[in-house]
């Protein structure tokens, strides 16, 4: 039997998440805050989801 291509698809060849990009989409975040009117003191105090949440918030 052969081993098939769905067999080799294992999650070890999938990509790492870098560091690096995380703070660059964290900055980009950040930027469209402070453009929905958010200080920058504001943001100085919320952590990574209360951030996601307030981009949801904005959007709608």
């Amino acid at each position: 039997m052969r081993i098939r291509r769905a067999m080799r698809k294992k999650p070890l060849r999938r990509p790492v998440k870098k560091p690096r990009l995380k703070r660059y989409r964290m900055k980009q975040q950040k930027a469209r805050l402070v453009g929905a009117g958010y200080t920058e003191e504001q943001l100085v105090h919320l952590n990574t989801k209360e951030i996601r949440a307030a981009l949801r918030e904005a959007k709608a």
